[in-house]
């Protein structure tokens, strides 16, 4: 009895640290990498392509569901966000979150990678060896009836697709040439305000020339 307590302590951390295991958005792209990963694995991190790193227990910010027209209507919904817990369910069985959850903020109960479906005329395709994506389980922060009454659980399907269209906040992303300029103009107007300093004025100007000649 003494022994079979003892190995399965033994192989407790090996189990823990399998399912603790972090992805990076390189790894995700990496042909040979992803083929070890079947459907639904579950992680503990992911490094977004901006550099986010999302975690278990981290509280993330719902951003704007994307629509065409300038004004929401009643029945307008996220495109990247759906309610409840998506495993074991059809595409066809999701229901997309409402989009008067616009920021709202949630925890990160658990991340989950899916290979992305072929698109090619491969006859017979090998999933397996196609990129990976990352979903996200998260929950709200309400209690009680509350909780009852609202759509405390989500699943974000796509993570990166979700912070490009702006459906999640992305404090990772990096400046457009607008915000760049914008940021450069109100830094000189700080510096002629004695708010900061010539250096430190040309130090963010150096940083930004590149956003802005670039893009």
């Amino acid at each position: 009895m003494i022994k079979k307590i003892t190995v399965f302590f033994l192989l407790l951390p090996l189990i823990t640290l399998a399912q603790q295991e972090s992805l990076t958005y390189n790894q995700t792209q990496d042909i040979k990498f992803v083929e070890q990963y079947k459907n639904n694995t579950i992680i503990y991190s992911y490094t977004t392509k901006d550099g986010l790193i999302v975690s278990i227990g981290d509280t993330l910010t719902l951003g704007n569901a994307v629509i065409k027209r300038k004004k929401y209507m009643f029945h307008d919904v996220f495109s990247q966000i759906v309610i409840g817990k998506t495993k074991g369910l059809s595409k066809k069985e999701y229901r997309l979150l409402p989009h008067k959850y616009s920021g709202s903020k949630v925890i990160v109960k658990s991340l989950f990678v899916t290979h992305e479906s072929f698109t090619g005329y491969k006859l017979w395709p090998n999933r397996k060896q196609m990129p990976l994506y990352v979903s996200v389980f998260v929950e709200g922060y309400q209690d009680g009836l509350s909780k009852i009454f609202s759509h405390s659980r989500k699943t974000i399907l796509n993570i990166e697709k979700a912070l490009l269209l702006g459906e999640i906040i992305n404090y990772n992303a990096p400046l457009s040439k607008e915000e760049a300029i914008t940021k450069l103009k109100e830094s000189k107007d700080l510096m002629e305000l004695d708010f900061l300093s010539k250096e430190e004025y040309e130090r963010l100007k150096e940083e930004l020339t590149p956003i802005i000649l670039d893009k």
